[in-house]
């Protein structure tokens, strides 16, 4: 028996392996249970708070009435449907020029040629006609420069009209620069008489009752004679005016 203990006893060495090798399980049990997280129930209590209606004192029954945010959000608007896409219209194809003949060539030689014709006649008559209407509007002028003017039956030798209307323009013009007058419608009849010499005699018929009017109408007179032209062949000229403001009237 003591033998067999003998054989079996591993001696000092041994011993000392078994001995780390118990010592070290141990190590490593306790090192992988202080390594290992460890999970704990969170204990602490949760709180929910209702944020569509907070809580009141005295609340009253049925559904939670609806937050003011939420009741002014308008709703999304429902997407518009896509336009249908419009069918591609085929563009139609320009035929391909032909060729002219040598029989539409021809034509159209001829077409030109007759275009070209009817214009040249038409540019000729057109030309004549003109040349006609100067012949006519020189044979115009010329029968007009050859013809005598003057006032029917007188006898003077200028153009124009009679020794009357010739009177009555001078003494208007000297009428407006020597007006004046102190009535509302002044007027004057007077017998204005032009002897051959270009003389001028004046003699009131009726006055206006105006002195300052009358004064007028007497120095337009003499001013009218400074530059008188004598009435044709020698003849003594009188007529009554009428002198009114606005003018010289023949009688």
């Amino acid at each position: 028996m003591i033998n067999a203990l003998r054989r079996n006893y591993p001696g000092p060495g041994g011993m000392f392996a078994l001995s780390f090798i118990c010592h070290l399980v141990v190590f490593l049990v306790i090192a992988y249970w202080h390594i290992r997280p460890q999970f704990h129930e969170d204990e602490t209590p949760v709180t929910y708070v209702d944020m569509v209606t907070l809580p009141v004192a005295s609340p009253q029954s049925g559904t939670p009435a609806p937050s003011q945010q939420e009741s002014k959000a308008p709703a999304a608007p429902a997407p518009a449907p896509p336009a249908p896409a419009a069918p591609a219209m085929a563009l139609p194809t320009k035929p391909a020029a032909k060729a002219p003949t040598a029989k539409a060539k021809a034509e159209q030689q001829k077409e030109a040629a007759e275009a070209k014709a009817f214009n040249e006649r038409m540019a000729k008559m057109e030309q004549q006609a003109e040349d006609r209407r100067q012949t006519a509007a020189l044979d115009a002028l010329k029968k007009k420069g050859s013809a005598r003017t003057g006032m029917p039956g007188g006898k003077g030798t200028q153009a124009g009209s009679d020794y009357s209307s010739y009177l009555q323009s001078r003494l208007k013009d000297a009428l407006k620069e020597t007006m004046a007058m102190q009535a509302k419608a002044p007027q004057v009849m007077a017998t204005i008489t032009v002897s051959p010499d270009g003389y001028i005699d004046y003699h009131v018929e009726k006055p206006s009752g105006d002195p300052l009017f009358d004064d007028a109408v007497r120095r337009a007179v003499t001013l009218a004679g400074k530059t008188l032209v004598p009435p044709p062949n020698g003849a003594y000229f009188k007529r009554v005016f009428r002198f009114r403001p606005e003018g010289v009237g023949i009688k």
